[in-house]
């Protein structure tokens, strides 16, 4: 009997598992506490009894993600972006960002930015990971395995604990859905190690609305990020091939019904690209949609792609931006990218599998 990794199986899936053993479906999440806590002997799992530590280890083990490579910002002299390259049990790779903004002693935020799929199909024409194509999706292991692997380098290099998850790394969230919600169960529930806050983990979306619609039900209180970049039709169809599916009524319906239902403000994540989206009557219809629900803009600059012909906005065009979306009542943060010079910056994820300097519009 091949083993199997206890980290890949969803709780309810490892309770079943555990039920065929002929054994209560309560010992599966004290195993998996175990689990996270970095113990992967079962015999040292000491509440569970003899006998059952006996058939876990003849039939599971328990995975560590080890980074293949760690890469190092220079942009600042201190408290320095971090990205991780992993190799995972099949050879597959992804990437994982780690992002300190160390205010002060008493403000003192890490951000873990996670993947959740190998490589992504909604194909952005703005975004690297986009040009790589889908693989897979990650189990539940693999991508709390992320933030374990970061916990451990940030408790090693600042003494800091991780106080922010971020799903904004390398996929589409809502396209492995079940396996980041359980994800992001493990790394807020008080019985595991991590105990981020809910209001303190973020998933990301292009518009998958029927995601939407799933997460307004969860019991889990998570933050709602939607990746727009335009709130003109024909050009988000043209940036990004979901909006084919999903158009921005839909996706508007959707978010009004997220907020009716959870009362939580959501973010609207905005690309700023020179001469595409940057416009006058761009910042007026982002205006039109973002007054259909309470939420928070986020303006990020464009991070240069090889081979890809974008470029970021200049300061004035995106001052003028920012004050038509001021004028209206509108708040709008701009979001300065870290870890560019290390491709680590938002739309720069692509793992060495597909060399950056070669990628291809698909």
């Amino acid at each position: 009997m091949n083993a199997r990794d206890l980290k890949s199986f969803a709780i309810a899936e490892l309770q079943r598992e555990f039920v065929l053993l002929g054994e209560p479906a309560f010992r599966a999440e004290q195993a998996l506490e175990w689990a996270y806590r970095g113990v992967a002997d079962f015999s040292q799992m000491t509440n569970l009894p003899k006998a059952l530590r006996q058939k876990l280890s003849e039939r599971f083990f328990v995975s560590t993600l080890s980074p293949k490579s760690v890469s190092d910002s220079s942009e600042i002299e201190t408290a320095r972006t971090v990205k991780f390259l992993f190799a995972l049990e099949d050879g597959k790779e992804i990437e994982t960002v780690l992002i300190p903004d160390f205010k002060s002693e008493t403000q003192r935020r890490l951000t873990v930015c996670v993947s959740s799929q190998v490589g992504c199909a909604m194909a952005c024409k703005f975004c690297a990971t986009g040009y790589m194509g889908f693989t897979r999706n990650l189990t539940v292991g693999e991508i709390v395995g992320q933030v374990e692997c970061a916990a451990k380098w940030a408790r090693e290099r600042w003494n800091q604990r991780i106080t922010n998850v971020v799903f904004m790394g390398m996929g589409e969230p809502m396209l492995n859905y079940e396996r980041v919600m359980e994800a992001a169960y493990i790394l807020s529930a008080h019985r595991y190690p991590f105990q981020i806050g809910e209001r303190r983990i973020t998933l990301s979306t292009v518009g998958v609305v029927a995601g939407i619609d799933r997460l307004a039900e969860s019991p889990l209180k998570i933050n709602l990020a939607v990746s727009l970049h335009s709130a003109i039709e024909e050009k988000r169809r043209a940036l990004m091939p979901i909006a084919r599916e999903f158009s921005l009524a839909q996706l508007r319906r959707s978010l009004i019904a997220y907020y009716a239902k959870t009362k939580r403000e959501i973010f609207i994540e905005y690309l700023l690209l020179d001469g595409v989206n940057d416009g006058e009557e761009d910042a007026t219809a982002l205006v039109k949609f973002a007054r259909s629900v309470p939420s928070k803009i986020n303006l990020i600059d464009y991070n240069p792609i090889a081979n890809i012909d974008y470029r970021r906005s200049d300061e004035a065009r995106k001052t003028r931006f920012r004050e038509i979306l001021r004028q209206a009542g509108l708040f709008a943060s701009v979001r300065r990218s870290r870890g560019k010079d290390i491709d680590a910056a938002c739309g720069q994820l692509a793992t060495r599998s597909i060399s950056k300097k070669t990628l291809k519009p698909v």
